[in-house]
């Protein structure tokens, strides 16, 4: 058996919408799954039941409500649920990456410097780290032509593509993906199923949702089954 990377326990997560009388959302309830290296565990269920909501919890952008997310990281195993922002912080830069669904970037950053900063910011020559940046963005069919624009004014389609190539850019212990194939066309949602493959041969540990039906059954390895409760439980896939 490969190493558990993440394990998640009891996992309850609720909002309570203060200008809207008090009410409570429950999100998330009862969670447990774990996701050993190597594998590809999908996030599935019906639209509202939580998926999203699990995946920025492990992130460290929500923080639970109860319940416990233990991440194996070379530095030691640290509860992201009890974690304060600066451990937060630390394990995004040494342990976890996240391909969100939508590019956060700032104003007039060229493209190649956007993907190549994970690797700078992890001590990689910048040469070393522009030559990778440039592979994988020829990889994923983004012309040449775009690389040092800032990538504002890029289409759907190829914010996506330069997302996914800053999230896959720095190898790291856990891989967290949030509906990369959404906004892609076939040959290059072909791309992001043979870089997932490949995250999980070098061992990392992966947790995704995909709408696509395709996609997710060439990836996944197992699945989080979240119903309309918002408990979860784990089968194969």
């Amino acid at each position: 058996m490969s190493q558990t990377v993440i394990e998640v326990k009891d996992l309850c997560k609720y909002f309570i919408l203060h200008q809207q009388g008090g009410i409570r959302i429950d999100a998330l309830d009862s969670i447990n799954f774990s996701v050993h290296a190597g594998e590809c565990v999908a996030l599935y269920g019906p639209s509202g039941a939580g998926k999203s909501t699990l995946l920025k919890t492990l992130y460290g952008n929500y923080l639970p409500t109860s319940g416990s997310i233990l991440v194996h990281c070379p530095g030691g195993v640290v509860d992201i649920a009890k974690a304060d922002p600066r451990t937060v912080s630390m394990l995004r830069r040494t342990c976890i990456s996240y391909v969100s669904q939508f590019l956060r970037v700032i104003p007039r950053v060229a493209t190649l410097d956007l993907v190549a900063e994970p690797l700078l910011c992890a001590g990689v020559d910048e040469a070393a780290a522009r030559r990778r940046a440039c592979d994988l963005l020829a990889r994923l069919n983004l012309p040449a032509r775009l690389w040092n624009l800032a990538p504002a004014t890029f289409s759907g389609g190829e914010q996506q593509r330069v997302n996914i190539a800053r999230g896959f850019i720095r190898p790291t212990p856990v891989l967290l993906l949030d509906e990369p194939t959404a906004s892609l066309d076939a040959m290059n949602r072909k791309v992001v199923v043979e870089l997932i493959r490949e995250a999980c041969a070098s061992e990392c540990a992966v947790v995704g949702i995909f709408h696509d039906d395709d996609t997710r059954e060439q990836v996944a390895t197992s699945l989080v089954h979240i119903n309309e409760h918002h408990d979860a439980r784990l089968r194969s896939a």
